[in-house]
């Protein structure tokens, strides 16, 4: 061993050995300290797109048809409820007075036999018929009168023949009971003849003979009476078949016209529905605008041309509206955002020294996973509200939809060391679960 390594160390070498000890070791305290303590906010990042909050109209039309007008073009600004397109509407025209026709005529029934159900004199027709000038109506409603009335007559003619006969018996039972009565009287005279004979014949004043004849009449108007009592029964019986037949005919005729009536309300209610639907897409042939707003991607040009059904015929991107920044979150952070946090958003698209940077807060987020169309790749959709006021402290920044957007989404916050020792927590995490 050499002499100079036998030397001992010198003091300010030592002491310059203990500052720099004392200097690391206070560094990796306080850093470590901060690092475990301090706390850092974290963020999801979402990338985005500024658009309208209502979205943008697109129109379409259920059955399409043919182009009789156009009214706008691309870029015009439209107000609420203007006409925009124009349909022909010539067939739906026609269908509609057939139906028309039809309804009117089954409505008129319908009060007829309305009418004769409830037996009334004459036949109440709806305002909804009288108060209509059409020749059709002023036709359906004589045609229905005189079937009233025809109808009227020949039931009244058929129960009139129905009494006839029943008074026709009742006289014959009036002039049967009179014979009857008449037989009667005569039988008490023979009676009394009869007996004065026989005290003679005892006595023998008289023969036997005249008492015989006595007693044969008698007989016969017995049995003459007993006749008459039988016819008398038998029309009793006819008469009261008869009132059956009456009331069967008054029965058969109310349920007929109940009967026709439930088909012709049967028949009005599907023509109703019909008519309606003829209405409605008569209505519809006028496509209007459902906002007020600017005509985008107008694809109809040509009139007489012929739209499909479903067909997309313009969009409407409406005025004055809200914009939003609809935000696509990766589905490992959705756990960490829920509406109601607060976001920060970027606007690269504005040139200048700095991007510029705009406060917000979620306002909605889809309940199931979305997957973008061009790669596959999932998301959860987010709407993002901008907040006003951010706006208002940089007048330099105007939101165009479509612009494009970063948003950073608050999510709380973690210290470094947190950060740092996660992954190797979540490998570890894993390593002790598999085989």
């Amino acid at each position: 061993m050499t002499a100079a390594a036998q030397l001992p160390p010198d003091a300010s070498d030592l002491r310059y050995r203990w500052i720099g000890a004392v200097i690391v070791l206070l560094t990796f305290v306080v850093f470590g300290g901060w690092a475990a303590l301090a706390p850092l906010e974290s963020a999801a990042l979402a990338p985005g797109v500024v658009t309208v909050k209502d979205y943008r109209k697109t129109l379409q039309h259920l059955e399409g048809g043919i182009v009789e007008e156009i009214l706008v073009a691309e870029g015009a600004h439209v107000s609420q409820g203007e006409p925009l397109v124009r349909l022909d509407t010539t067939q739906l025209a026609a269908e509609r007075t057939v139906l028309r026709g039809q309804y009117v005529s089954l409505k008129a029934l319908e009060a007829r036999l309305l009418a004769e159900r409830d037996d009334l004199d004459a036949v109440v027709y709806p305002l909804e018929l009288t108060g209509l000038s059409d020749t059709r109506v002023d036709a359906a409603i004589a045609s229905q009168d005189a079937v009233f009335r025809a109808r009227r007559e020949a039931s009244a003619g058929e129960r009139e023949v129905l009494e006839q006969r029943i008074d026709q018996l009742s006289a014959q039972n009036e002039g049967i009971g009179a014979v009857r009565d008449s037989n009667g009287r005569l039988l008490e005279s023979y009676a009394v003849e009869i007996r004065d004979l026989r005290r003679l014949q005892e006595q023998g004043f008289t023969g036997k003979q005249r008492l015989t004849e006595m007693e044969r009449e008698q007989a016969s108007l017995v049995g003459e009476n007993a006749e008459a009592l039988s016819r008398i029964a038998g029309n009793e019986i006819r008469i009261g078949e008869t009132r059956l037949q009456i009331i069967q005919l008054d029965l058969n005729r109310h349920r007929e016209i109940v009967d026709e009536l439930e088909e012709v309300q049967a028949k009005l209610y599907d023509f109703g529905e019909r008519l309606r639907a003829i209405e409605d897409r008569i209505a519809r042939s006028v496509i209007r605008a459902p906002v007020s707003g600017v005509v985008l991607g107008l694809a109809v040009h040509t009139v007489g041309g012929v739209i499909g059904p479903g067909t997309s015929l313009m969009d409407i991107v409406p005025e004055q509206q809200q914009l939003v920044i609809d935000a696509e979150i990766a589905p490992g952070d959705i756990d960490r955002v829920q509406a109601g946090d607060s976001a920060r958003i970027r606007f690269s698209a504005f040139k200048g020294a700095t991007t510029l940077v705009a406060q917000g807060s979620i306002l909605n987020i889809s309940a199931d996973r979305l997957l973008r169309e061009a790669t596959g790749t999932p998301y959860y959709l987010a709407q993002v509200e901008v907040d006003p006021a951010s706006l208002a402290r940089m007048p330099q920044m105007r939101l165009v939809p479509g612009m494009p957007a970063e948003v950073l989404i608050n999510t709380g916050s973690r210290t470094l060391l947190q950060y740092l020792l996660q992954p190797a927590s979540n490998v570890m995490a894993r390593s002790f679960i598999e085989d």
